[in-house]
């Protein structure tokens, strides 16, 4: 009997051990190795090994509109990776993959970053445009506050290839973001504006940040805030190039330094403006008051560097070569004869929404407004930018007696005076119908989905244009 309940305990304890080693095996991070190869030849074995199911998934054209699109993880596409979709030699190449496109020092912010820290490359997405052996390529690994792009700059001459996005959620909702990975980079921020006199300190500061996912690059025509860098004293600049430099350092050499000529090219840190930040986009953080903000910009025609550190880190860059030739993939829809942005960029949302849904009304909530559309040719890829939360087009109904108050309102404000006996189709966003109903729309009564509103959106840019409903 004693054998029998050591022989059985220690089954147990075998078996435990399994499902443990299980268990690391298919969710801890999976080690690097001591010597990193180059990226591209990593990038090649990896593409190279796929089975053909995670090939299809993962692999697009270069061309494909997703490589241009950047909202942390959000509509990047590719391949879930885990355990089941991909061997454990595949995800520790995924890992080297990783720390060859950082710094050295990089290597110790982005792969020690929330998630990333334990989980490593699992549960990213994995997306590949084009082909490493063959031609220019993107590999994109993508997750809650991670989208890094790896293969160098774009023929387009996009630093890194497009968009860098990073985060981390040490410190979260805690002034002063204590333990952050990138601390450093507020700290560094900070100290420009403790050497900013009481003017300059004044023109710095805005009331609300754009939002953190409207990166595009403007152009010389482009409307940017704060105070330029290049009116500061001599001093000032070089906390500024710092506060730049301390971003840019966490990617490979080499990619930093392409980074670095095309600001150079368009007049270095000197031709960016700086600007700190009472209240995030929205009002969705405190306000700093007299304080320096935990939300900065440095904004110029070719480059954008947008630090967000309420509630934790959410962190965009992009640079460009030329500001006006920017990233832009895809089909062309059409020529846009101004800027969208704001109540205007929502009113084309609304426009397309109501006529692609056969709707009385689009509710298009202005919060969710985050992107632009330039003027001039825009394609696939810029509609996708715009539109970047990957929502579904809904088509809901609800009696006029059953709306809620915001809907009514917006309904008025769009010249449809409700009327209690009747059913409205109203054309939404997935988001709204799914979370915000109740408060926003009121009592649904019917739902049906219409598939992705930016393929609505591009379709009917196409055909219409960008005219909007007056």
């Amino acid at each position: 009997m004693k054998r029998r309940i050591l022989l059985k305990g220690a089954l147990g304890l075998g078996a435990a051990a399994g499902l443990g080693a299980l268990g690391r095996y298919a969710l801890l991070a999976p080690p690097r190795s001591t010597t990193l190869d180059r990226v591209d030849e990593i990038a090649r074995r990896i593409v190279e090994s796929l089975p053909e199911s995670a090939k299809a998934r993962a692999c697009v054209a270069y061309d494909h509109p997703v490589r241009q699109c950047h909202n942390r993880g959000l509509g990047m596409g590719g391949l879930s990776v885990n355990a089941t979709s991909l061997d454990w030699e595949t995800r520790c190449a995924l890992t080297d993959l990783m720390h060859a496109g950082l710094s050295e020092v990089g290597r110790s912010r982005i792969p020690k970053q929330d998630a990333t820290n334990w989980a490593g490359v699992n549960l990213m997405q994995l997306l590949v445009c084009g082909d490493p052996g063959m031609g220019p390529y993107q590999v994109v690994l993508s997750g809650v506050h991670l989208n890094l792009r790896l293969g160098g700059a774009s023929p387009e001459g996009a630093a890194f290839g497009g968009p860098q996005v990073y985060g981390d959620q040490h410190g979260n909702e805690r002034v002063g973001l204590p333990n952050n990975i990138y601390r450093y980079q507020m700290l560094a921020a900070h100290r420009l504006i403790d050497a900013l006199t009481p003017a300059e300190r004044a023109a710095v500061r805005q009331p609300f940040a754009p939002s953190q996912v409207n990166i595009g690059v403007q152009g010389r025509a482009g409307r940017f805030e704060g105070v330029p860098v290049a009116d500061l004293a001599a001093p000032k600049r070089a906390i500024a190039r710092d506060v730049v430099a301390g971003i840019l350092d966490t990617y490979a050499d080499e990619d930093a330094a392409y980074a670095w000529q095309c600001l150079e090219r368009n007049g270095g840190v000197d031709a960016l403006r700086f600007a700190d930040y009472d209240r995030d986009f929205g009002g969705y953080s405190r306000s700093a008051g007299d304080a320096p903000s935990q939300v900065f910009r440095f904004e110029g025609p070719a480059a954008v560097f947008h630090f967000r550190g309420e509630p934790h880190v959410h962190a965009f860059l992009n640079v460009a070569m030329d500001g006006e030739r920017p990233l832009s993939l895809g089909d062309a829809l059409g020529e846009n004869p101004s800027v969208l942005e704001g109540e205007d960029l929502r009113a084309f949302f609304e426009t397309a929404m109501r006529a692609r849904a056969e709707a009385d009304v689009a509710y298009y909530p202005s919060g969710s407004v985050a992107g632009r559309l330039r003027a001039g040719l825009v394609r696939t890829g810029d509609v996708w930018v715009a539109e970047s939360w990957v929502n579904d087009l809904v088509l809901v109904e609800v009696k006029g007696e059953d709306l809620a108050p915001e809907l009514e309102a917006h309904m008025r404000a769009r010249g449809t005076i409700p009327q209690s006996s009747s059913t409205y189709r109203i054309a939404t966003t997935s988001h709204v119908a799914e979370s915000q109903a109740r408060e926003s729309l009121g009592r649904v009564s019917a739902r049906r989905s219409l598939g992705l509103l930016r393929d609505a959106l591009a379709a009917h840019a196409r055909a219409h244009g960008f005219s909007r409903d007056s």
